[in-house]
C-alpha cells in the first residue's frame, strides 16, 4: 500500500482555523469516503486508502450487536493493516449506555475514532429512537453525545442530516448540540430524514451551517466527480467534502480530487479488490461481492446492462474474473461515462 501523503490540489483551500488542532488534522486530504451500509467493509476501505481517501469510516454497526458478541457484527468492524489515513466506526445505538459499552470492543480494532450515526433514515433504525430519529429533540441529543464523549476515549464525531422533514429541519440545533457535547465535526448530508435518497443534496443549507457552526463542518451529498467536490469545498468553505455512490461508479476519484495521476484499469482494480477479499471472507462472501463491484465498475459503459446480468450467473470467482477481463478489455479505449446528476443510481439508501 502506498501510504505516501498526496499534496493538496492548488485550488483546493486549506482547513479552516478552527479546525488546526485536534483530530481532523490528521486526516490525508480534505476528499473522505462517506460510510455506506453494507459497502464500507474493510475490503472497500482498504482500496479505497489504495485510492487516496483522505478519511476512511466503517459501515453502519449496531451496538447491542457488539455487546451480544454477534461474530458478525465484530467484523464489520476489522480495519486493515497499516491505514495510510484515520480510520472510524461508525455506530448506532438506542441508548448511550449502550454505545459506551461498544467502544471498549471497538477500541481493540484500532480504529481512531467513533462516529454516532444521525442520518440513517431507514424504519428500522429510526423506530429505536436511533439514526435520523435523534434529530428531533437537540436537547436529548446533547444529553445523548455528551454522556458518550463522557465515557469513551477515543474521539466523537457525528453525521446527521439537515433534519426530520422540511418542517423539522433541526441542523442548526443540532450541530450546536454536537459542539456542546464535545464533539470533533459534524458530517451533514443535505437531506432531510423524508427525502430518503431523493431530491437534490440541499449545499446552500450546508454552507449555511458552516458559516456559523462552532466546529468543523463535513458536507456530503450528490457529489459526483472531483470537479464537483473540490467545487462544494471551494463554495461552501466546508472543511472537508464526503463523497459516497461517486466512489461506487469512479473509485479513482480521490486520486483525481488530489490532483494525482490516474491509469484506470478496470481489471487491475477487480484483482486488488479480489486479493482483499480472499483474505478476509468465505469463497460464497467474495463470490457475491466480487460480482457487485465488478457491477459498479460497469455502469456507463456500452453493454453493461448485459455485463450486470452475466455477473449474477456466475458461480465461481475465476468466472467472474474472465468475463470482466472480456468486458473491460473491450470499453478500455472508450471515454469515461460521466456520471450525471439526473442519473438514478444506488438510490436504495446506503447510509
Amino acid at each position: 500500500m502506498n501510504l505516501m501523503q498526496p499534496q493538496y490540489v492548488s485550488d483546493a483551500p486549506s482547513l479552516s482555523p478552527m479546525s488546526q488542532g485536534g483530530l481532523i488534522t490528521r486526516s490525508r486530504n480534505p476528499f473522505w469516503l462517506a460510510p455506506m451500509a453494507g459497502i464500507t467493509d474493510v475490503c472497500f476501505r482498504q482500496l479505497m486508502d489504495e485510492m487516496q481517501a483522505g478519511v476512511l469510516i466503517s459501515e453502519l454497526v449496531s451496538a447491542k450487536g457488539l455487546f451480544f458478541n454477534s461474530i458478525k457484527t465484530r467484523k464489520m468492524m476489522r480495519i486493515h493493516k497499516s491505514p495510510g489515513t484515520i480510520v472510524g466506526i461508525q455506530l448506532f445505538g438506542e441508548s448511550p449506555e449502550d454505545i459506551v459499552r461498544a467502544v471498549s470492543v471497538v477500541e481493540e480494532t484500532g480504529a481512531d475514532f467513533i462516529d454516532i450515526n444521525m442520518g440513517c433514515p431507514v424504519k428500522k433504525v429510526v423506530k429505536k429512537g436511533c439514526g435520523a430519529a435523534l434529530m428531533r429533540d437537540p436537547v436529548y441529543l446533547e444529553k445523548f453525545l455528551t454522556t458518550i464523549k463522557k465515557g469513551i476515549r477515543l474521539p466523537l464525531t457525528v453525521k446527521m442530516r439537515t433534519g426530520w422533514n422540511e418542517n423539522e429541519l433541526t441542523i442548526h440545533e443540532c450541530v450546536q448540540a454536537a459542539y456542546q457535547s464535545g464533539c470533533e465535526w459534524v458530517a451533514i448530508h443535505g437531506r432531510t430524514r423524508a427525502q430518503g435518497y431523493e431530491g437534490k443534496a440541499d449545499w446552500d443549507l450546508i454552507a449555511e451551517v458552516k458559516s456559523r457552526a462552532k466546529l468543523p463542518i463535513i458536507g456530503n451529498g450528490d457529489i459526483r466527480n472531483a470537479n464537483q467536490a473540490k467545487q462544494r469545498l471551494q463554495e461552501t468553505g466546508v472543511d472537508a467534502v464526503m463523497i459516497g455512490r461517486g466512489a461506487l461508479r469512479n473509485p479513482w476519484i480521490f486520486k483525481e480530487c488530489v490532483g494525482l495521476s490516474v491509469q484506470r484499469s478496470g481489471l487491475k482494480l477487480l484483482n486488488q479488490y479480489l486479493s482483499g477479499l480472499q483474505e478476509n471472507y468465505d469463497a460464497r462472501s467474495t463470490l457475491i461481492l466480487l460480482r457487485k463491484f465488478s457491477s459498479w465498475l460497469a455502469f456507463g459503459y456500452p453493454g453493461a446492462s448485459k455485463f450486470r446480468k452475466n455477473m449474477f450467473e456466475c458461480f465461481t470467482t475465476s468466472e467472474v474474473m474472465q468475463r470482466a477481463e472480456d468486458f473491460f478489455n473491450q470499453i478500455a479505449y472508450l471515454p469515461t461515462p460521466s456520471f450525471e446528476d439526473s442519473e438514478a443510481f444506488m438510490m436504495g439508501g446506503h447510509g
